[in-house]
């Protein structure tokens, strides 16, 4: 399997890099190495997202707001993680959808990884096998993703919670969960 590369809506000339790891082994490791700059990523818990296009979203709104210089956070990848989660909180953002220690599965984005070196770097570290995003899913905690973005049973009678979860994230300037 290989890493997906997908250009950014609003700037083609910007792209982001998605890979799926599974059966991880050294999350505590791969987590140092972006802390301590190492490479640049956004490590993401695979059990709050539901599939891709979610991922796609948020580094969508990331890339834009990198762009008009309006961040919240030190960097675009961290805003990535930051733009997955309702809150406003970045510390509770980090916490709830940032890759912990102890994961044995983990959803990467690299945004404008142009020589695929940074993809690179991150296959060569992580103990752990590459797989299709699209099987993100089967890590999925949608209980937990429901409490956390707010979702009622009764939004998810008139629509699916990738909607809903999707709506959260575009609008989160705008609404407050």
């Amino acid at each position: 399997m290989a890493a997906k590369v997908i250009p950014c809506g609003p700037y083609p000339e910007c792209n982001m890099t998605l890979m799926l790891f599974s059966n991880v082994l050294n999350a505590a490791e791969v987590r140092k190495c972006v802390m301590g700059g190492e490479f640049e990523a956004a490590l993401l818990k695979t059990s709050m997202i539901l599939e891709p296009f979610q991922v796609i979203v948020a580094a969508n709104r990331a890339i834009h707001l990198h762009r008009i210089k309006k961040m919240m956070t030190k960097n675009v990848h961290s805003e990535v993680l930051f733009s997955l989660s309702p809150s406003k909180n970045i510390s509770d953002s980090f916490r709830k959808f940032g890759l912990a220690d102890n994961e044995t599965s983990m959803f990467v984005v690299i945004v404008n990884d142009t020589d695929g070196s940074t993809c690179q770097a991150v296959i060569d570290r992580v103990k752990g096998q590459l797989a299709d995003i699209t099987d993100v899913g089967k890590y999925s905690d949608l209980p937990t993703i429901q409490k956390v973005y707010k979702i009622s049973e009764t939004e998810l009678s008139v629509c699916n919670a990738v909607d809903a979860v999707v709506s959260r994230i575009s609008s989160k300037d705008i609404v407050t969960v």
